[in-house]
């Protein structure tokens, strides 16, 4: 079976379109799924949460995936989809922009990973003023 690309991206609960069609204009989210274990051990050095711990998955998403590679969701228990508040997102993303601008040559390519990281910051940000919470999702691109 072919490894499908991964993309991280930000998932709010509630929509805010103007500031979701910025993001989507900025970040697709490769750049983050691509250097996800470096950016796990740059949030483990800045005492942050770690971007899988603010990771969760909409049921209806993670059933689908389940039936696409054959089983049967409906004889699973799905875990509920979790949200976080925007600040939790925040402190982890403003780590990893200060730790990736700091050390760049750790980084095969550290303009794409900053640029979606600061529009993960600015989408966040817009959440922390609507009262809207989060979650980070991985997805298929």
């Amino acid at each position: 079976m072919p490894v499908m690309p991964l993309a991280i991206l930000v998932s709010l609960e509630k929509e805010l379109p103007e500031a979701l069609a910025a993001y989507a204009k900025a970040a697709s989210g490769k750049a983050l799924a691509r250097e996800a274990e470096k950016l796990d051990y740059a949030a483990r050095c800045r005492n942050v949460p770690a971007v899988p711990a603010l990771t969760s998955e909409s049921v209806a998403a993670l059933a689908a995936q389940l039936r696409a590679d054959g089983f049967d969701p409906s004889k699973m228990r799905l875990p509920a989809e979790q949200w976080y508040p925007a600040s939790d997102g925040l402190k982890t993303i403003r780590a990893l922009i200060d730790y990736v601008s700091t050390k760049l040559n750790d980084f095969k390519q550290p303009n794409p990973i900053l640029r979606e990281l600061r529009a993960a910051e600015s989408l966040l940000v817009a959440a922390e003023n609507a009262g809207v919470r989060f979650h980070f999702t991985k997805s298929a691109v």
